[in-house]
């Protein structure tokens, strides 16, 4: 449910990641950051695309969407983010979380907070941005969800995640926020075997799937930020002026 390619960040081509999701009969969601380029040529190599994107909100959350038919994920990043990507096209865009959550939904997307309480001293969950300060506590019940395995994220940040989403009864999706090739799969969202993309979707949102996965090792994330580093290079300058930005609106708050 949280897969990227070279469309943004990360470091697998779109066709590649079909053909490898066709051979281990695995379906995904490429959620490629601010850009759905990525969904639209894998799904010219494999019917297990689940069209999606992640969008990196001005604050600093990121925001899983998904749709149901690419159609309607084209539709939605023609209105409300296309024209809103900055200098990093990976990074934030100038909408704030709320909007993006509100906007999504509108357009008929469902609504997942990606890796809710991360990441580090950055604020790119959207439970993280409201114990900041820099989301009001109303935007998380506007969610549909939580990303309560991610690989990246610590096991105590996660079951955090998962304490939250049990109590408040939404649904909970895993996700590797794989950049590479071999993390696809170390966390997922399990369904029934068959299912089609649309199949599966629902379930999901009828809260009718499971969760399994396990974190990544102090030295795999240290291997993951290396393998990313070269999509950022050429960004360099406007990407520091975003964190500037962002930490400006902690320090804020």
């Amino acid at each position: 449910m949280h897969v990227h390619s070279t469309a943004s960040d990360g470091r697998t081509t779109p066709k590649t990641l079909a053909k490898y999701l066709n051979k281990n009969g695995l379906s995904a969601a490429i959620t490629d950051h601010n850009v759905i380029s990525g969904v639209k040529e894998a799904r010219d190599y494999s019917e297990n695309i689940i069209p999606g994107i992640e969008v990196s909100a001005l604050e600093g959350p990121h925001v899983l969407v998904y749709f149901d038919t690419y159609r309607d994920l084209s539709a939605y990043y023609t209105a409300s983010i296309q024209d809103h990507r900055g200098k990093c096209p990976h990074m934030a865009v100038d909408i704030s979380t709320e909007k993006i959550i509100t906007d999504a939904k509108n357009a008929g997307g469902f609504v997942i907070a990606a890796h809710p309480y991360g990441y580090g001293v950055s604020v790119r969950g959207v439970m993280k941005g409201i114990d900041a300060g820099v989301i009001d506590s109303s935007v998380a019940g506007e969610l549909d969800g939580l990303e309560v395995i991610c690989s990246g994220m610590s096991m105590r940040l996660n079951m955090r995640a998962e304490r939250y989403a049990q109590k408040n009864a939404v649904c909970m999706t895993g996700g590797s926020d794989a950049h590479v090739l071999w993390e696809v799969g170390r966390a997922v969202t399990l369904g029934y075997e068959n299912q089609t993309p649309l199949e599966f979707l629902e379930d999901v949102r009828r809260r009718k799937t499971g969760v399994c996965g396990v974190n990544r090792s102090s030295g795999q994330n240290l291997l993951m930020g290396v393998c990313m580093t070269p999509g950022y290079i050429p960004y360099a300058a406007p990407a520091m002026m975003i964190h500037a930005r962002q930490s400006l609106m902690r320090m804020r708050s």
